[in-house]
């Protein structure tokens, strides 16, 4: 006890004697006049900047609370500074309030204190923030577009002439509309952005997308990779996905062609293959789409012609920027020209999604929503806002690509992504263009609708650095599958 008294008669001899020598040179100094006035020094504890809500009113940001002490350079407070700090800290803060001015300090937990005040900040636990990379300020997210200051806490001292806090007088605390609980609604669904990140664990890099398939609006937003990048809007080498794009233009020009594959096609000196240089022999387009036979893409592309493939996607909003949400405008993936596709390398290479062709996992859902709503598209949003029939294809056309994929999971690729009978969507295994150490690095995909009869939700699921479509993404598709059967 003896030793404690001498250490807080050291620390306060050390503050008052530095705070005596800074009231002199205040006092001796020219450029300072004593005034009879009172002035203030105020500490900020926090601002509040407005609340994201998801479509259930559940909070999905400024959902952490964190105590934060104010000291002021005085006995009574220095006097109660071992109730909530260490040694080593005491000794920082002592150095602090020698300058003579209070100072505001996080803590673990209240104490009995009388003269030190504690005060709750708001805040975001970014850490274990659901839907971060849409939400989060540092991920360029809602925060971001939506950072005006609602809100904030601060206290105010009264301070003299020569900038000393005025022992007689209580603080002041200035509480501008801190508890205000103003902010936005969007889309997204908590309980099912929850299910998607639990299920997405396995991925060490990727997306995962849920769409509302009347409205395109964004249900849950995944973005795996430990960093601030978004995945779930970047744009990606998109490959056999976009094949359902190349049927769609088919049907609704009442193409469907049979075609033998024996592995590969050539085109004029480009040999293209199938995967695993597989042979698919006599194919229609709904087994090509569920055997992913690049060959009768390419055939079919050809056969279509780039005036008429180049309209369908554009329909799709291929290469489109959109507005996400208000302000918060989302840059397209790259389609290619018109005038490149007269290449026939080039629409050879867009007929089985690869090329200059990328898109992202939710522009991508958006293309899938489409088909599994009967033709009306719309771009992809996280308002919640009523939207108009938009017919981009044909309702028989919509029907038709919905029984195709229904096939793909039940006798094709996607058979992984079989949930009691009732998913549809199409794989893909795309070449990135990327090399490292001689290997290329591939984008894996699932792009698919449940339930398969009267689809409510689109699921594109993408993983960076994988194998394949079909093991890499699918188990991830069929777990959000289950989990959603289940509310």
């Amino acid at each position: 006890m003896h030793k404690r008294s001498l250490s807080l008669m050291i620390a306060m001899i050390f503050i008052f004697t530095a705070i005596a020598g800074r009231c002199g040179y205040i006092a001796m100094s020219k450029t300072y006049q004593v005034s009879d006035t009172y002035n203030s020094y105020t500490l900020e504890i926090g601002k509040l900047k407005p609340y994201i809500y998801d479509r259930r009113g559940i909070k999905l940001n400024n959902n952490s609370v964190s105590l934060m002490a104010v000291i002021r350079p005085n006995e009574k407070c220095m006097s109660e500074l071992d109730k909530l700090f260490d040694k080593n800290e005491i000794n920082e803060i002592t150095k602090e309030l020698s300058k003579g001015y209070p100072i505001i300090r996080k803590v673990d937990k209240r104490a009995d204190t009388q003269y030190i005040q504690i005060f709750e900040k708001i805040e975001s636990d970014t850490d274990n923030q659901l839907c971060r990379h849409i939400i989060d300020y540092q991920c360029g997210g809602l925060e971001y577009f939506n950072n005006e200051e609602i809100g904030s806490l601060s206290v105010n001292f009264s301070v003299d002439a020569f900038g000393r806090v005025l022992t007689g007088y209580n603080t002041e605390v200035i509480d501008n509309n801190y508890d205000s609980r103003d902010g936005a609604i969007i889309s997204v669904d908590s309980e099912i952005q929850k299910i998607c990140e639990d299920a997405s664990k396995g991925i060490e890099k990727g997306a995962v997308v849920v769409m509302d398939t009347e409205t395109s609006q964004l249900i849950a937003s995944v973005s795996m990779g430990d960093d601030f990048n978004n995945r779930a809007l970047s744009n990606y080498a998109v490959g056999s996905i976009f094949k359902l794009v190349v049927a769609a233009c088919a049907i609704e020009n009442n193409v469907n062609l049979l075609y033998n594959c024996t592995s590969s096609i050539k085109v004029g000196d480009t040999k293209f293959n199938c995967q695993k240089n597989h042979s698919h022999g006599l194919q229609n387009m709904k087994n090509a789409l569920a055997n992913s036979c690049n060959c009768y893409f390419v055939n079919l592309a050809l056969k279509l012609g780039e005036n008429k493939l180049y309209s369908t996607a554009k329909k799709f909003g291929f290469g489109d920027s959109f507005e996400l949400y208000s302000n918060w405008n989302i840059s397209g993936g790259h389609f290619p020209t018109l005038a490149s596709l007269e290449s026939k390398g080039q629409l050879s290479l867009l007929g089985f999604g690869q090329g200059q062709l990328t898109d992202s996992p939710v522009h991508f859902a958006s293309v899938v929503s489409c088909i599994a709503n009967g033709g009306n598209y719309h771009y992809p949003t996280l308002e919640l806002l009523d939207v108009e029939k938009n017919a981009v294809i044909s309702e028989k056309t919509a029907k038709t690509l919905r029984e195709y994929m229904h096939y793909v999971v039940t006798d094709g690729t996607g058979s992984m992504a079989n949930y009691d009978n009732k998913t549809s969507g199409k794989t893909a295994t795309a070449q990135s263009g990327i090399y490292d150490n001689k290997r290329e690095i591939l984008n894996t995909w699932f792009a698919g609708f449940y339930p398969a009869e009267n689809p409510k939700f689109t699921i594109v699921v993408l993983r960076e650095d994988g194998e394949s479509g079909a093991g890499d993404c699918c188990p991830v598709f069929r777990t959000i599958v289950e989990k959603l059967d289940k509310m």
